[in-house]
């Protein structure tokens, strides 16, 4: 407890030795104390030439003379009544004036500063379950764009997290002005940026092909794959989506800890071969896939009293509520473990449960849930409660 106590006082001691060691803080200290120093010499000199109509009696009274005084207030409810007294006030509201004004100026100095660390992405963000983008690349004002148009009216926080100048972030904020954008600049990879970031409460990461400045684009996935590892390293329970420019990096990424990863021409030899059917298949595709003024497909909870039912008493509720077309189901499939074979509590059972638990391999643990589209069911198909999501064209 003493070494605690010890080691608590040196730190103070330590902070005040380096502030002293500043010049500004000492004229500082010395300015903040002038006035209550004259403050005190004021009650000695009232109480030295008190006299039948002295205001000033008590310490109270002079702390409430001071403090009126010094904010220039001036209520006149306790003044000085002797000649010293006087000077002594004069004195006091001189400093007080100074000390006042060197308060302000260095609260606005500091609020400026922070203002200022803001724009240029270089402050701290303290918000809670937003968005990160990583990166920047010709499809930042896209993914911007569309992030609105599929969470609806969800209301949703972003912070951009690249190496972009103060002028690129101003041109992001002139474009989405109705957004609540924030910025942090830096690389990205790096922990100390992510944490200003506030990656610890975000609640998806989004990483883009960073081809910023002199980027090259053959680096862009390596700055990937380190920028997944780091943010697991961090922060193991956020959702990662990534965007890839090789599609032999891509398995490297998803071991890494990416949970989806999207390859960046993906969709260009569809598009590019579709055209050689009809040229307005390249157009249905775009306007199906790829419109960002309003997403034609749409992920749609499946109503709990469908469960049950067939794919084609759903694909008539969407039919004729919204004049939807149900295209595929979104299924959500568990592995089996271990605990879900040994569902008896006989004593075979036991013992072989008490076998595998002292290999500690995990074998109990529940696996984690992964997807699996299931595109135009047949009519009879019955709905599971592993059927979570259904994709409908709007």
């Amino acid at each position: 407890m003493k070494t605690k106590k010890t080691g608590f006082f040196k730190n103070i001691g330590f902070f005040l030795k380096t502030k002293w060691s500043e010049p500004s803080s000492r004229i500082f200290f010395l300015l903040g104390t002038l006035p209550f120093l004259l403050g005190i010499l004021m009650y000695v000199v009232e109480t030295i030439n008190k006299t039948p109509d002295t205001q000033i009696n008590s310490l109270f009274d002079t702390v409430w003379w001071l403090f009126v005084t010094i904010t220039t207030v001036g209520y006149g409810d306790y003044v000085p009544k002797s000649i010293p007294g006087k000077l002594v006030g004069i004195a006091t509201l001189i400093a007080g004036i100074s000390v006042f004004s060197i308060f302000s100026g260095s609260v606005a100095s500091v609020l400026v500063d922070l203002r200022l660390k803001e724009r240029r992405g270089l402050g701290k963000v303290n918000l809670k379950d937003h968005i990160l983008i990583l990166g920047w690349n010709q499809n930042l004002d896209k993914i911007i764009t569309s992030i609105p148009l599929f969470l609806g009216n969800r209301n949703f926080n972003l912070v951009l997290v690249n190496d972009g100048s103060e002028d690129d972030y101003d041109e992001i904020r002139s474009k989405f002005m109705g957004f609540n954008i924030r910025f942090v600049h830096g690389d990205f990879t790096k922990e100390s940026v992510l944490k200003r970031a506030n990656i610890d409460f975000a609640s998806t990461v989004i990483v883009i092909a960073d081809v910023y400045g002199k980027k090259l684009i053959d680096d862009a996935d390596e700055r990937t794959l380190l920028a997944v590892l780091t943010i697991k390293a961090i922060n193991p329970e956020i959702k990662i989506f990534c965007e890839v420019i090789k599609q032999e990096k891509m398995k490297h990424i998803v071991r890494a800890g990416a949970d989806n990863i999207i390859q960046s021409s993906e969709f260009n030899p569809i598009l590019i071969s579709s055209s050689l059917v009809s040229p307005a298949m390249p157009t249905f595709f775009r306007e199906l896939i790829v419109n960002y003024d309003e997403p034609k497909v749409r992920l749609e909870s499946i109503p709990k009293s469908y469960i049950g039912k067939n794919f084609n008493d759903l694909f008539k509720y969407f039919r004729e509520r919204a004049k939807g077309m149900v295209v595929a189901l979104l299924t959500t499939e568990r592995e089996l473990t271990i605990d879900d074979l040994l569902t008896s509590d006989n004593a075979i059972d036991a013992f072989i449960r008490a076998k595998f638990q002292e290999a500690e391999q995990g074998y109990f643990e529940g696996e984690e849930e992964k997807y699996k589209v299931k595109i135009n069911p047949d009519d009879s198909y019955v709905l599971s409660e592993e059927d979570s999501l259904a994709f409908v064209i709007y």
